[in-house]
């Protein structure tokens, strides 16, 4: 899985209205392993790595400032964290991480993977200026 953030353009969301690469990301991403990245990095005490956990963070914060949007996702090979700029000053919301295990059922709904990032691509693409978002 390769490592990039923001202009990997491996996954991208965009204004189609303006003409082709001139449109800013609306939700920039960053990608890594499992082994590189994890939100245990943060708070396991046996594999805390503050450092790195907030390294990623920031590069994807840099991009959302770039690109001037709200949004952004970290994605590694075991779970997909959704991210809300707060403001201008690097204050991020993090999203519970969506491990790519969940399954629910019609009884028991779970938020999966796939549709987190179809709900993050609509935040993005509304990208409203109100307080409001559930992930």
């Amino acid at each position: 899985m390769p490592d990039c953030c923001g202009n990997g353009n491996m996954i991208n969301y965009f204004e189609s209205t303006l003409p082709s690469g001139s449109s800013p990301n609306r939700a920039p991403e960053d990608f890594n392993p499992s082994w590189k990245w994890t939100t245990a990095l943060a708070t396991d005490n046996a594999t805390a790595n503050p450092t790195r956990y907030k390294q990623v963070l920031a590069q994807v914060n840099y991009s959302m400032k770039q690109h001037q949007t709200r949004y952004g996702f970290i994605l590694t090979d075991c779970e997909l964290i959704a991210i809300r700029r707060l403001d201008h000053q690097g204050n991020l919301e993090l999203a519970a991480p969506i491990p790519f295990g969940t399954r629910g059922t019609f009884q028991q709904p779970q938020l999966t993977v796939l549709p987190a990032l179809w709900y993050l691509g609509t935040c993005a693409a509304q990208d409203l200026r109100a307080n409001y978002w559930s992930l």
